[in-house]
């Protein structure tokens, strides 16, 4: 009976574990989420190399201040316009790797998404 109860215990246990880790890679690291970014970026307006590497540190920069502005806990006023601020530093940085051409372009697919989420 108590190999029983052990068996069960280390299963019990493998499968809190694995829930646990499961939970963690959802959990994306910003690296992660400016490669897809920049990806989707370079979709939509055809990036160099070198624009690429360019935007790829940008959406870094800008994904780590997001989550360290949401990590802080601050009130929901300051942080709504800390991360307008981030959002504006880092348009303000794309606008000035890409060209004309490509930069409206991007702003054309970004009221495209604010429309989505308004409806």
């Amino acid at each position: 009976m108590k190999k029983y109860i052990t068996l069960f215990s280390v299963i019990a246990l493998f499968f809190v574990g694995m829930q646990n880790s499961v939970a963690q890679e959802k959990k994306q690291r910003p690296e992660e989420i400016a490669k897809i970014k920049t990806h989707d970026l370079h979709q939509l307006v055809d990036l160099t190399g070198e624009q690429q590497g360019e935007i790829f540190k940008v959406f870094v920069d800008a994904e780590s201040n997001m989550s360290a502005i949401s990590s802080q806990g601050q009130n929901i006023q300051a942080s709504q316009k800390t991360k307008s601020a981030v959002l504006e530093n880092t348009n303000t940085r794309i606008k000035a790797i890409l060209n004309p051409e490509q930069y409206a372009i991007y702003l054309k697919s970004l009221e495209k998404e604010k429309d989505k989420v308004k409806k």
